[in-house]
């Protein structure tokens, strides 16, 4: 019997080539697309996770920075609050020092920033033994002192005080005596021989207090560029040194003077800054000359503000270490890797007075300004805390 027509029809049919390449062509084509997004998406993973981590480095460096910052001069005189003193540095190089790196990592440049403040959980009562010695009333030093420590010996009216550093070897902390300490006449404000620091008894007794000590700066670490603050000024002591933050190009530091009152008796003296193209009263900003990138290092012989001096007294808008009244911090971090892609990434800026803009290179950058107040340099009374109710209206934490 002949098959009908109707089962004719619905006889199944081999797929043609044409068909078969047409099939072909677009599930490639959305294999493609597929893939492209895949790409894509991953590739803008790899981007952010690269800001990602300069943006957590720099946010974990300015907070340091900010902290430890807003205390100098905290407890001290506002003379020696701030350090420029650039012996100890890589060619002597206080502002927009170049660290060289391998061919293909970028070049670093650092300013210098040192600064000091007191330790307001340390507190004792004792009595400068003559030579290197210094024996406490009735505690122990309560923590091991390293080698470089400062301590300040301090006479009971506070403006005489002896400023003794630990020698090699340090101190144990659960010690209360020790001669294994040396006068640093140059922050001290009396010889060693002033009678008051001699003195024993409960309200005549000198106060024995911590000074601590802060440097900071970019350094070569292992061939890439890190923040760090070093625990000292003496030295460059990597090995108690603290990384803030790793993959650091640029650390500017600029310092807001003091500046006169418009309408005050002071108000026609001249800015500190007279290099800028508009002169100003920061040093070290866009347009600094070598001479204006900061304040002049402290020379004794010299007019130097004191604490007798009234607040608009012309001595207190010089260029002395003691009329700062604010620094500013910029702070440059890159990707660790450049951009496996080729793209121009972010382009490096020249940042405040340093000159270091160059082309696109493939990294991507992050970068950051904080302005920290410096308060305790405007203190016109001494530091010395008073103890319990021995000496009622005095003034308290020096500032």
């Amino acid at each position: 019997m002949a098959p009908s027509r109707n089962s004719q029809a619905l006889a199944p049919r081999g797929v043609t080539l044409l068909e078969l390449l047409v099939g072909t062509v677009t599930t490639t084509i959305i294999l493609a697309a597929v893939a492209a997004s895949f790409v894509g998406i991953q590739g803008s993973y790899q981007t952010e996770s690269r800001i990602k981590v300069s943006v957590e480095g720099l946010r974990t460096a300015t907070q340091f920075i900010e902290q430890r910052v807003r205390l100098a001069g905290y407890g001290i005189d506002p003379r020696f609050a701030f350090d420029f003193n650039a012996a100890v540095l890589p060619g002597q190089n206080k502002s927009n020092h170049t660290l060289v790196f391998a061919k293909g990592v970028p070049n670093s440049v650092t300013d210098d920033l040192a600064f000091r403040y007191r330790d307001a959980a340390f507190l004792r009562r004792g009595r400068f033994m003559g030579g290197g010695g210094l024996q406490l009333e009735s505690s122990t030093f309560g923590v091991d002192l390293q080698a470089g420590q400062r301590l300040i010996v301090s006479c009971s009216n506070g403006k005489k005080y002896l400023v003794l550093k630990v020698n090699t070897g340090g101190v144990a902390k659960g010690l209360n005596s020790s001669a294994n300490f040396t006068v640093d006449s140059a922050l001290s404000s009396i010889p060693s021989d002033e009678p008051c620091l001699t003195k024993t008894g409960a309200l005549d007794a000198p106060y024995v207090m911590l000074l601590h000590e802060i440097r900071l700066r970019i350094m070569d670490q292992g061939g890439r560029p890190f923040l760090m603050a070093f625990q000292g000024l003496d030295e460059l002591n990597l090995d108690t040194a603290v990384p803030l933050a790793a993959d650091v190009e640029s650390f500017q530091v600029a310092y807001l003077m003091n500046r006169p009152p418009q309408d005050g008796p002071n108000a026609l003296l001249p800015p500190v800054d007279v290099s800028s193209a508009e002169p100003n009263w920061v040093l070290g900003d866009v347009g600094s000359a070598d001479k204006d990138r900061f304040p002049e290092p402290r020379d004794p012989l010299k007019p130097e503000p004191q604490y007798k001096d009234p607040y608009d007294a012309a001595i207190r808008y010089s260029r002395h270490p003691a009329n700062i009244r604010a620094v500013r911090l910029t702070l440059a971090l890159r990707s660790t890797s450049r951009e496996p892609s080729g793209r121009r990434a972010f382009e490096r800026q020249d940042l405040e007075d340093s000159k270091e803009s160059n082309p696109p290179d493939g990294f991507y950058r992050t970068n950051m300004t904080t302005t920290v107040r410096v308060p305790n340099l405007l203190s016109r009374s001494g530091f010395n805390p008073p103890v319990g109710d021995l000496h009622p209206g005095s003034n308290v934490w020096g500032g």
